[in-house]
C-alpha cells in the first residue's frame, strides 16, 4: 500500500459538487444539525464527510451494519486498490467506523468537522476562540432525551409563552375575534433640520407583494394617512381610497442612499441621515402596519396599524419600564468594528437594537430558561432563544417580492434598517425566526443526531439512505482523557474534546493526531467575534456563572485570526495582514506537531484577491507544510451572508498539506509558469465540461490554488532572473497568468458574439460581487486596454469613492432608453427590465438582437439566473417567427 493518503491521490470531485450543489441550497433538509444555529461561512457536511473518509481511509477501516461483511460478494462494497483509490467512493453512503482515529480542527468555528468526524467514528478535538462557536458546537454533539426536551419546551409554553403571545394580538378585520400578529411594520423619523417636522424614511411606499401567485395585486401605504392597501401596479399611479391622496408608491419616498428629503419644505432639501442622527440622536420609530393570521377564519393578510396596536406596544413598554431592573438585558456598548454599520445611526448599546415588547417578552423567556434545572435542557432551549435573537430585533426588513421576514444577518455586517420589522417573540403558525420555530429547527437538528441519514443524487434524483453516522458526542475538558469511560454511561467513552481559546497554543499530545482538517479564516471577509458579540451578550446572561470563556463584556477580539478591511482609527482592535499571517502561522504550526508522522492537513479556502491567497500560502510554508493535492470543490450557495459582495465565488479550494522533511530542489519560476497554465486549464475546461458555471473568481480561484501547489513543492527553492521569488510576487503574476491567457480566451469568445465592451463588462465586471474596487477593476482593465470610467459613462457602473456599484437592469432602464447606440448589455439588460414590468411580450422587439440574446445567455451563466436564459429563449423563437423586426 502507498504512503500517500487517498485524499494525496484523488478525490471525487463530480460527485461531491452534485450532492454539495443541492445540499447548498437546502442545508436544513440534508444536514439538519447545521441549522440549530447561525454560525458564518460554515463548510458543507458533504465536502467535509468526503474530506474525511479519503484523509483517514486505510486498510484498517471498517463499516458497521450488515454491509460489513460483504466485500468482494454480488451488490457489496468493492475492494479498494490504495494506488488508484477511485472504489473509496463506494464506502460514501455506508456507516463507516475508523475505530477511533484523531482529527483535530484548530478553528473549527460551526463544528462542520467535528459533527463529521463522529459520524466516521473518530475522536475529535475542537479548538475555537470564540464562545458562541464553542457553545453552538457542543450542543450540536451532546445527546439528549427528545421526550424530556419536548416537555421543557411544553413547560416554558405555560409558564411564559402564553403570556408573551399576549402581547402580539391584533384586530382581525374578517370578524369580531383578535387575530395573531405575526409582524409589525416600523418606520424611522428624523427632523427635517430645515422645519423642524418629523420625516418618515420611507424608501417607497411599496408594503409587500400580494401572498398568493393566483393575485395580482400589490399591498401598498399611504404617504399621509398610512393607509394600507391594495393597488394593481405599485409603478403606476394609485389613489389612496381612504384620503385620496393621489400618488406614485415607487417613487414617493423620502429617502435614498443615506439622504432624505422633507416634504413638507418648498425646496425639499436633501439631508445625510447619518448627520441628522448624530444631531438629533438614534431615530424614533413609529408603527405604520400589521401582517396578522386568524385562526378563526384562517385568513392572512396585511393591514394598518390601529390605536389597539399602539396602545398594546404601550401596555408593553410600560411593564417593561416597570420590571427593567429585574430583568436580564444586555446594555453592553457595542464593539466599534469593520462591520459596525449601525453605531454612526446611534446604536451605542446592545439594547438599543430592540424595542420595548421585544426586550420584555425576550427577556421574560430568557429568565424562564434559566430556571430550568437540567442544565443539558437548559442550554439547548437557551440555543433556540439565541438563534431566534437574529429575527427578533429592529434591524430586520421585509422581502417584499417573497413576503417573509430577512433577519439581521442578511449580510456579514450589522446595518441600521429604516423600516424595520418586528418579529412574533415565541411565534404564531405562520411566520420565521420565532422561538417556537427556532425551537422546532433545533429539535430536528438533535432528531438527525440519533435518527442520521445521507442524501445522494442518483439519475438526477435526490434519495436518501438512513442509519449512517450517529452523532452522540461525550465531551471532556481534558484531552487525555479521550477514549476513557464516561461516568454513569454504559456503554460510553470521552471521543470529544472542545477547547475554548486561542489555537495558538494546543494542549494536545505531540504526534498523536492522524488528521487536520479544518476551515481557516478567510483573511478580510468575515469578522466573526464583532458579528457574534450580538449572540454573545445574550449568552452570557445564563452562561456567565457556568463557564469562564463567558464572563468577559464581549468576545475576544486582540487574538482573533482576521484582517481588518476598515481603516485601523474606524475599529476598536486593529488587526493588519501581518497581525493574520503571523496567527495563522502559529496555528498551523501548532498543528503541524500534534500530527502524526504521516498525517495530513486538508482545509478549504477561497478569496477573490491576491492578498488573501498569499497570507495563507505563507502560513502554511512558514509552518513547516508543503501541498501535496489541490481540488475545486463546491461552496456555499450563491447570496449566502458569506459571499454577498465577495466576487461570487462559488468554489471552495481543498487544499492537502504534509509536513516537509527534505529540502527540495532549485528550479526557475519561468519552468513553473507552463505547467501552473496547463493544470488550471485542464481543471477549468474539467469543471466546465462537467456543466459547472464559472465566474471570473472561480477561475481565478482555481489558478492561484494551482499555483499554490506547484509553488510550495519547491519552497523556499524557486529562483526568478537569479534571486529568490518571494511568496507575494509569485502570488502576484498569477493576474498576468489568468489575464493574458486563461480570460483571454472567453474574452475573445464573448467579442465574437458581441461589442468589445459588453464581452469586457461580462467578462471582468459580473461575477465580483454587488460592488468591485476601483483600482483593482482599472488594473485588469488596462490589460484590455479599457478606462473604467467609459464602464460609468455607460451607466454600467456607479461610482462610489474608491468603489464602483454594479447598477441592476432596473436602476439602468432609463439610461438605457435614452441611448442611441445601445451596446449588447444594454438590450439584454433592458429585456430583463421589461420581463420584470410585465411589458416584454409589447415591447422586446426594439430590443432582440443576436448580439442581446448572446448577452442574455452569458447573463444566465455569469449570474446563475435562469430567467436570463428563459428571456433568451423567448425572444429567440418570436424573433425568428418574424421576418423584419422593424415590424414590432
Amino acid at each position: 500500500m502507498t504512503d500517500r493518503r487517498p485524499i494525496e491521490i484523488s478525490f471525487p470531485i463530480d460527485q461531491v459538487n452534485e450532492i454539495a450543489e443541492k445540499e447548498a441550497h437546502a442545508k436544513r433538509y440534508y444536514r439538519p444539525v447545521y441549522t440549530m444555529h447561525k454560525w458564518w461561512a460554515r463548510r458543507l457536511g458533504s465536502v467535509f464527510r468526503t474530506m474525511l473518509l479519503y484523509s483517514l481511509a486505510d486498510g484498517e477501516m471498517s463499516v458497521r451494519g450488515e454491509r460489513q461483511s460483504t466485500f468482494q460478494e454480488e451488490n457489496g462494497l468493492p475492494e479498494i486498490d490504495w494506488d488508484n483509490p477511485d472504489a473509496l467512493w463506494e464506502y460514501y453512503l455506508e456507516d463507516v467506523d475508523f475505530d477511533g482515529k484523531t482529527v483535530l480542527d484548530p478553528f473549527m468555528g460551526g463544528g462542520t468537522s467535528i459533527v463529521e468526524s463522529l459520524r466516521l467514528g473518530c475522536n475529535a478535538i475542537g479548538s475555537e476562540l470564540n464562545p458562541v462557536a464553542w457553545f453552538v458546537v457542543k450542543k450540536e454533539v451532546e445527546p439528549v432525551d427528545l421526550d424530556d426536551l419536548d416537555a421543557a419546551f411544553e413547560k416554558l409554553e405555560a409558564s411564559v409563552g402564553e403570556e408573551i403571545q399576549d402581547y402580539y394580538r391584533t384586530e382581525c378585520p374578517h370578524c369580531d375575534e383578535h387575530a395573531d400578529a405575526m409582524y409589525y411594520f416600523w418606520v424611522d423619523e428624523l427632523p427635517c433640520r430645515n422645519c423642524g417636522e418629523d420625516v418618515a424614511l420611507f424608501k417607497d411606499y411599496r408594503l409587500s407583494n400580494a401572498r398568493s401567485s393566483k393575485d395580482d395585486h400589490y399591498n401598498v401605504v399611504c404617504p399621509d394617512c398610512w393607509h394600507v392597501f391594495e393597488t394593481d401596479d405599485y409603478r403606476t399611479d394609485t389613489t389612496c381610497p381612504e384620503c385620496s391622496r393621489e400618488y406614485t408608491p415607487k417613487d414617493a419616498g423620502n429617502a435614498s442612499r443615506g439622504s432624505y428629503t422633507c416634504p413638507h419644505c418648498d425646496e425639499h432639501p436633501e439631508m445625510s441621515i447619518i448627520e441628522s442622527a448624530e444631531r438629533f440622536g438614534k431615530a424614533e420609530k413609529s408603527l405604520f402596519a400589521v401582517e396578522y393570521y386568524c385562526p378563526e377564519t384562517d385568513e392572512k393578510g396585511y393591514k394598518s396599524a390601529t390605536e389597539f396596536d399602539r396602545e398594546l406596544f404601550a401596555e408593553a413598554e410600560a411593564e417593561l419600564n416597570e420590571k427593567r431592573d429585574e430583568l436580564p438585558i444586555p446594555t453592553t456598548e457595542r464593539y466599534r468594528g469593520s462591520s459596525d454599520r449601525a453605531r454612526n445611526h446611534g446604536y451605542e448599546r446592545y439594547d438599543q437594537m430592540f424595542n420595548a415588547r421585544q426586550l420584555l417578552g425576550l427577556s421574560k423567556l430568557l429568565n424562564e430558561i434559566d430556571d430550568i434545572e437540567n442544565q443539558n435542557l437548559k442550554e439547548l432551549l437557551l440555543l433556540a432563544f439565541s438563534s431566534s435573537l437574529a429575527y427578533n430585533n429592529m434591524f430586520c426588513e421585509y422581502d417584499k417580492p417573497y413576503n417573509k421576514l430577512t433577519g439581521i444577518y442578511k449580510r456579514h455586517t450589522i446595518t441600521a434598517r429604516h423600516t424595520p420589522v418586528e418579529n412574533n417573540v415565541w411565534g404564531t403558525e405562520y411566520g420565521r425566526g420565532a422561538f417556537s420555530g427556532e425551537f422546532d429547527k433545533m429539535r430536528a437538528g438533535k432528531e438527525f443526531c440519533q435518527n442520521p441519514y445521507e442524501k445522494y443524487v442518483e439519475d438526477g434524483e435526490t434519495k436518501q439512505r438512513d442509519g449512517i453516522g450517529k452523532i452522540e458526542g461525550f465531551v471532556t475538558d481534558d484531552p487525555d482523557r479521550i477514549g476513557d469511560p464516561v461516568e454513569g454511561q454504559e456503554d460510553a467513552t470521552y471521543n470529544v474534546h472542545l477547547r475554548c481559546g486561542t489555537s495558538e497554543y494546543l494542549p494536545v499530545e505531540d504526534n498523536s493526531v492522524d488528521a487536520v482538517i479544518t476551515d481557516p479564516p478567510y483573511f478580510d471577509n468575515v469578522m466573526y467575534s464583532e458579528t457574534a458579540d450580538f449572540y454573545y451578550v445574550w449568552l452570557k446572561q445564563v452562561l456567565e456563572d457556568e463557564y469562564d470563556h463567558f464572563t468577559s463584556e464581549l468576545t475576544p477580539k486582540a487574538s482573533e485570526v482576521v484582517s481588518d478591511p476598515a481603516g485601523e482609527d474606524s475599529v476598536d482592535t486593529y488587526r493588519d495582514e501581518d497581525h493574520f499571517v503571523t496567527g495563522l502561522t502559529n496555528v498551523f504550526d501548532q498543528a503541524n506537531q500534534k500530527l502524526k508522522d504521516d498525517g495530513i492537513m486538508a482545509f478549504t479556502f477561497h478569496h477573490k484577491d491576491p492578498e488573501g491567497w498569499s497570507t495563507v500560502l505563507k502560513s502554511v510554508l512558514e509552518a513547516g507544510f508543503y501541498i501535496t493535492a489541490l481540488y475545486p470543490i463546491r461552496g456555499e450557495m450563491r447570496g449566502s451572508t458569506h459571499i454577498h459582495d465577495k466576487a461570487n465565488i462559488e468554489y471552495d479550494m481543498i487544499v492537502v498539506c504534509r509536513d516537509r522533511v527534505e529540502d527540495p530542489e532549485t528550479v526557475s519560476w519561468r519552468s513553473l509558469e507552463d505547467e501552473i497554465y496547463f493544470r488550471a486549464e485542464e481543471e477549468i475546461n474539467r469543471l466546465e465540461e462537467s456543466g459547472s458555471r464559472l465566474t471570473q473568481g472561480d477561475i481565478f480561484a482555481v489558478t492561484m490554488g494551482k499555483c499554490l501547489e506547484v509553488y510550495s513543492r519547491h519552497f523556499p527553492n524557486v529562483t526568478h532572473e537569479g534571486s529568490e521569488m518571494s511568496v507575494d510576487d509569485a502570488v502576484g503574476t498569477i493576474r498576468d497568468i489568468v489575464d493574458e491567457q486563461l480570460m483571454e480566451e472567453r474574452i475573445q469568445t464573448l467579442s465574437d458574439e458581441m461589442d468589445a465592451l459588453s464581452a469586457v463588462y461580462l467578462t471582468y465586471v459580473l461575477g465580483r460581487g454587488d460592488t468591485v474596487s476601483y483600482n483593482s477593476l482599472n488594473k485588469d482593465l488596462r490589460t484590455r486596454g479599457v478606462d473604467v470610467a467609459e464602464l460609468v459613462t455607460e451607466r454600467l457602473l456607479q461610482q462610489k469613492g474608491d468603489q464602483l456599484a454594479v447598477l441592476s437592469p432596473e436602476k439602468r432602464a432609463e439610461a438605457i432608453e435614452g441611448k442611441r447606440d445601445p451596446l449588447a448589455i444594454d438590450r439584454a439588460h433592458y429585456l430583463r427590465y421589461l420581463y420584470e414590468v410585465d411589458r416584454l411580450a409589447q415591447e422586446f422587439g426594439k430590443w432582440s438582437d443576436t448580439e442581446s440574446i448572446a448577452a442574455l445567455r452569458r447573463l444566465a451563466d455569469i449570474e446563475n439566473d435562469d430567467e436570463y436564459a428563459d428571456i433568451a429563449d423567448y425572444v429567440e423563437e418570436r424573433t425568428d417567427e418574424q421576418l423584419d423586426l422593424g415590424d414590432f
